[in-house]
């Protein structure tokens, strides 16, 4: 098995280093998935200017989270659930709704839960949902231009979710609190030669 160093700003390779400062400077942490990313200058910076240009949408904070938890779950990836939560409860994201995500259920919401509903189909039909599942979307008050914005906050959410995965990255500190444990067995294997 690969091993994966969780970088610092003084351990990561140099064109990672001033991103890494920056995360430390406005976080006062950097994250260990960010930390195991900055092995890659290309994929940490990826990842950081497609997390600024969802930020930067249409898509509240909380419908942000919605696609983030979402993905996270069906993901299976108790890192990012962990993350999520966490900066989810730091951004005023109501209790219940994080509650709601963490455990899969219906939000109290109907326009939220079509949101959820959405992230969804988008992943499970593997980028291909279903014209009545855009047409309930739409219908729920979204744009066009929202469905690609989930389209921008599943990418990123499987970016984070996959680097998780094969890393295996440690659960920081600053989210142990909201700890998430993997709730199915994933019998997928590699059939890679």
């Amino acid at each position: 098995m690969t091993t994966f160093k969780i970088h610092t700003p003084e351990t990561a390779p140099e064109k990672s280093r001033p991103i890494l400062k920056d995360l430390n400077g406005k976080l006062g942490l950097v994250p260990n998935v960010l930390g195991a990313l900055a092995e890659s200058p290309a994929a940490l910076k990826g990842w950081i200017d497609m997390k600024a240009a969802f930020d930067a949408g249409t898509l509240s904070a909380t419908e942000r989270k919605i696609v983030h938890l979402s993905v996270s779950y069906l993901n299976d990836c108790g890192y990012c659930m962990a993350v999520g939560t966490t900066l989810g409860e730091k951004e005023g994201v109501a209790k219940d709704i994080i509650a709601d995500l963490r455990e899969d259920r219906k939000l109290k919401d109907a326009k939220l839960e079509q949101l959820r509903q959405f992230t969804k189909a988008v992943m499970k039909r593997l980028g291909r949902p279903d014209q009545t599942d855009i047409d309930a979307f739409l219908k729920a008050g979204y744009t066009n231009a929202q469905v690609l914005e989930v389209i921008l906050g599943v990418s990123l959410g499987i970016m984070g979710n996959y680097v998780n995965h094969i890393v295996q990255v440690p659960l920081d500190k600053a989210f142990e609190a909201n700890k998430f444990e993997a709730r199915r067995n994933d019998n997928r294997k590699s059939t890679a030669a």
